[in-house]
């Protein structure tokens, strides 16, 4: 393997690796495998097929292609470890040459793991605040109990503040309906004030059947920036009035949600309560403790690539949380009026921040020698593995070599976390 180095400067270097046929073989034979279980070769059991007979049936590019990660992957850690560097995040790779019969010739864009000058950070003070549930906690989640149970009857009757309707409503802007401006049978509940301002009016007083047209100001900083302050014309066609009846919050509703009375309920409400304000106490105080040690550290060149990775981390936990709310991200940039260009430069600072977040966690793990042993890492990964005992697909994703050592910097950094507790938060 030939590996030429070349320093690009602020913290990141290009390496152009060539892999020489010999130390492609193996990758190849390992292709032609992975091949012929994807695909029945006649006369061979899944796997067996031999490599000169899936060159001819898939063509060698296929083969190459099958075995390009597993490549890589293997001669670009022995080129890193060759040169002794330490790198960090995943490497920005760019295939120069991949042909039959030929050496496989890449460059690989890595960042350097960036020089990190821990401060006092044992001096650092964070203040836990003492959190209890109180009464208009305990109020609002028996509403929403309340709501839960409510009992609903068609009303022959024209609508008031309280009932459900369920209508149909369309919105124009300059006679054109909008994108998503076709809601068919859509549920409110007169009172909640979930629609914009002055919606809600127009309902009361119809009953089913009726038809009515109006318009309405979008407000100023509504969360669609095209529709922000615009005039548009609603049109509604109400379906169903219902009469929407509360149960009584007394033994009666607490043993009908599973509690032998009401004082039985409340007790488990204060303590449900309890329960995730200290935990978001806890996340809150963990998190400014990072942070005030990130403060009082300092940093070398921090690598353009570290930071991109983690913009693009972050956009694929945007576009996760939006996928599973049941919308898709296009339609999320355009009602934010935003392109992933402006995603990439809004978050630019606050992937600055998570990556120092991480590169002090690790120096303190380096400083105090605290590390993950395999008996650990292996009791974790049995737990999971129980969990998802019914999921063959997850237990695929345990068994790869890659989430052990992704397990094994979960509880490195947990360790590292409670000591940060101990030292830091009062």
């Amino acid at each position: 393997m030939q590996i030429t180095k070349k320093d690009l400067g602020k913290g990141e270097v290009e390496l152009t690796i060539e892999v020489s046929l010999e130390e492609l073989k193996p990758h190849l034979e390992n292709a032609a495998i992975s091949l012929s279980k994807k695909h029945k070769v006649p006369g061979f059991r899944p796997g067996k097929a031999p490599l000169d007979l899936i060159k001819n049936k898939f063509g060698d590019m296929a083969l190459y292609q099958e075995a390009l990660d597993a490549a890589i992957s293997d001669s670009f850690y022995k080129a890193v470890t060759r040169e002794k560097l330490q790198t960090v995040g995943q490497p920005k790779i760019n295939v120069d040459k991949m042909a039959p019969d030929n050496p496989l010739i890449y460059k690989a864009v890595v960042a350097l793991l960036p020089k990190v000058t821990l401060g006092e950070w044992q001096k650092i003070s964070v203040t836990k605040k003492e959190v209890k549930a109180e009464d208009s906690d305990i109020n609002k989640t028996l509403e929403q109990l309340q709501t839960m149970n409510v009992k609903e009857t068609v009303a022959e009757r024209v609508a008031k503040k309280g009932d459900k309707v369920e209508l149909d409503f369309e919105v124009y802007l300059d006679k054109v309906i909008i994108e998503g401006g076709k809601n068919p049978k859509y549920p409110i509940v007169i009172g909640e004030s979930k629609m914009i301002p002055g919606f809600e009016e127009h309902i009361i007083g119809l009953k089913t059947g009726d038809k009515k047209e109006f318009e309405l100001k979008f407000p100023a900083k509504y969360f669609q920036n095209n529709l922000a302050g615009k005039l548009a014309t609603f049109k509604i066609k109400v379906l169903q009035v219902f009469d929407r009846e509360l149960p009584k919050i007394d033994d009666g509703f607490a043993k009908g949600v599973g509690f032998e009375d009401l004082a039985k309920l409340k007790k488990q409400l204060v303590d449900n309560i309890t329960q995730d304000k200290q935990s978001r106490e806890k996340q809150r105080v963990e998190s400014e403790s990072i942070q005030e040690i990130v403060k009082t550290s300092e940093f070398s060149d921090l690598p353009e690539l570290l930071i991109d990775n983690e913009i693009h981390k972050m956009i694929h936990e945007l576009e996760h949380n939006i996928t599973s709310q049941g919308m898709d991200m296009a339609g999320y940039l355009k009602s934010i009026n935003k392109t992933h260009d402006d995603l990439h430069k809004d978050f630019r600072v606050q992937a600055t921040e998570r990556v120092k977040a991480a590169l002090v966690l690790r120096q303190l793990a380096t400083e105090e020698k605290i590390t993950a042993d395999d008996k650990e890492v292996e009791a974790e990964i049995a737990k999971q593995k129980e969990t998802y005992k019914d999921n063959k697909q997850a237990l695929q994703n345990i068994e790869n070599t890659g989430h052990k050592q992704h397990m094994a910097n979960m509880i490195t950094n947990q360790k590292i976390i409670e000591l940060i507790a101990k030292t830091v938060i009062k």
